[in-house]
């Protein structure tokens, strides 16, 4: 269930233990179906010998295109594209994106400007999203959401999965005075100052509002909530963090708190 209207940064850190049991409890398909990618994109990166050998190969986009579709990714009104299409435009993601640097950034430790090759994280991220949401690329009717999680696929330690049910409500009712990202400075973490609202709602008309900077935004503030908890916590490391949910192959910071905001 969302979270409720005015939610703290503090409510969210002290519950995230509660709700990643609650959800592990609820989800028990999800986390069947989602163990199952993670162990086929270790297993592929391992053999492949890194992330961009593996994204060349149809089993990556395999892989892929069978988690979105168990993640309802090919029901109601969102439709997968062939899978023909699917593998091909997976591909194009190497030659525009460096897939490489984003796969070394460490979402715990560095902020979004932080310099990834000639570009920044901020800028290959605001690029991948825009190309992944587009109509016709993984999805007929792209969006937000189709986008966030083939993102989240592709860089599961960096970026949230977003939908329009769940995490795009419970973000919309974040407090306004705890919207913020580490250092409580968008223009610092971003590299510059995001434009519109930065957690509009997903219901309704709002969902329209959701685009690269509100999403970049999510992983500042998801980025905020782990930094709180390790300060909470006497800042005993990202392998304790990591522990709040060992038993269901957790892939990283974003998976645990997308749970705690569930």
């Amino acid at each position: 269930m969302p979270v409720e209207e005015n939610t703290t940064i503090k409510t969210i850190v002290d519950k995230i233990a509660f709700n990643v049991k609650n959800y592990n409890l609820d989800n028990k398909r999800y986390n069947v179906d989602y163990h199952r990618f993670i162990s086929s994109r270790s297993n592929g990166i391992k053999k492949e010998n890194g992330l961009s050998n593996w994204l060349k190969k149809s089993e990556a986009s395999n892989s892929i295109f069978i988690f979105l579709r168990n993640f309802n990714m090919n029901a109601r009104a969102s439709k997968l594209v062939e899978i023909t299409t699917f593998h091909m435009n997976i591909q194009k993601i190497l030659k525009n994106i460096d897939v490489d640097c984003l796969n070394c950034f460490d979402m715990s430790m560095s902020p979004l400007s932080f310099q990834c090759g000639t570009s920044t994280v901020a800028d290959e991220l605001k690029k991948l999203f825009n190309y992944c949401a587009s109509p016709g690329i993984f999805s007929n009717s792209g969006g937000f959401v189709i986008g966030s999680k083939v993102i989240h696929c592709i860089f599961p330690h960096i970026c949230p999965m977003i939908d329009a049910h769940h995490i795009g409500i419970s973000l919309n009712r974040i407090h306004a005075d705890d919207y913020f990202p580490p250092g409580n400075s968008w223009k610092d973490y971003l590299g510059y100052s995001p434009i519109g609202k930065l957690n509009p709602s997903t219901q309704g008309a709002g969902r329209n509002s959701w685009k690269d900077d509100q999403f970049l935004c999510s992983i500042g503030f998801y980025s905020r909530i782990y930094q709180q908890w390790q300060k909470d916590n006497g800042e005993p490391g990202i392998d304790a963090f990591l522990k709040l949910d060992m038993r269901n192959h957790c892939s990283g910071i974003p998976r645990i708190i997308e749970k705690a905001l569930w």
